[in-house]
């Protein structure tokens, strides 16, 4: 096998296709299919196949995938020790969420990640969805309840609470409706306390109601009302002002961070989750 070949491999993983992945890797995607299926052919088992993507990694290659990440940071480390840098390159990671914790919770505080991090490159993934782990998605993700995925391929742990609070957008009246979730998404407790905030006080609701926080925050930030929001969100945006809430409970959610168990030992992902810590310490 040759070790080299690897590389493709974890490009394609990062990429979902041959293109993305030529791109990544700097070459063109005829040579990608063919390191590819030079690998296959020495392992004599497929590490790809198609989706209706692009491609993903078969069972063997998502396996395979996690040894040459370790062995990817490795030769990492080794380059860097040889050029004498002082300064060591730790690589890329991977952190995942939902769009309202990436766009207002994660990238306000990438400064203090990466003023302590040097050498290391993040990518920040937004996403509605959960995006596996196991698949090679991301490496770290925060989820807004206990997570049920991964089995003994994942570290799961809890970091903390969002406690909610009830803000009003600039520039509302004084009556400002209430802006609540699609009746769908009612299972999550704070969307069924704004749903009885409206329903039990006899407060108006806004006209349109949302199934996405970001959206729901993009509506509070234009007037259109009031809502509620975590309190690490809400606090810090000075363009809101809290409200009373017509119940003494405030909603919470417990908040998860998962990382694949294989990668757990990496600097990079170290530092990253000591991050994570840090935001939620309070």
């Amino acid at each position: 096998m040759n070790w080299n070949d690897l590389r493709y491999l974890l490009a394609v993983a990062q990429t979902g296709g041959l293109k993305g992945a030529a791109r990544l890797v700097g070459v063109d995607k005829t040579t990608v299919s063919r390191r590819l299926r030079a690998l296959e052919q020495s392992l004599s088992q497929p590490v790809v196949e198609k989706s209706a993507t692009g491609l993903i990694l078969t069972e063997f290659g998502r396996s395979l995938m996690r040894h040459a990440e370790v062995m990817q940071a490795e030769v990492q480390a080794i380059r860097a020790q040889a050029n004498a840098d002082p300064v060591m390159c730790l690589g890329t990671v991977r952190v995942t969420s939902v769009p309202l914790v990436v766009n207002h919770i994660l990238l306000p505080n990438l400064p203090d990640l990466l003023s302590r991090s040097a050498g290391l490159r993040v990518e920040l993934i937004s996403e509605a969805r959960d995006l596996s782990l196991l698949q090679g998605e991301a490496d770290i993700a925060l989820r807004l309840a206990r997570p049920s995925e991964g089995g003994q391929g994942i570290l799961a742990r809890k970091v903390g609470d969002l406690d909610y609070g009830a803000y009003v957008g600039p520039n509302a009246p004084e009556d400002a409706p209430w802006l609540n979730y699609d009746r769908r998404m009612q299972y999550l407790t704070h969307a069924a306390a704004l749903a009885s905030a409206s329903e039990t006080t006899g407060e108006r609701a806004f006209a349109a109601s949302f199934n996405d926080a970001e959206t729901l925050y993009q509506a509070l930030l234009a007037g259109y009302g009031k809502t509620l929001l975590p309190r690490i969100i809400g606090s810090a945006d000075e363009r809101l002002r809290e409200v009373p809430f017509p119940f003494t409970r405030l909603p919470s959610r417990e908040i998860w961070v998962l990382v694949r168990r294989e990668l757990r030992e990496l600097e990079r992902i170290r530092v990253t989750v000591d991050w994570i810590d840090r935001m939620f310490r309070l």
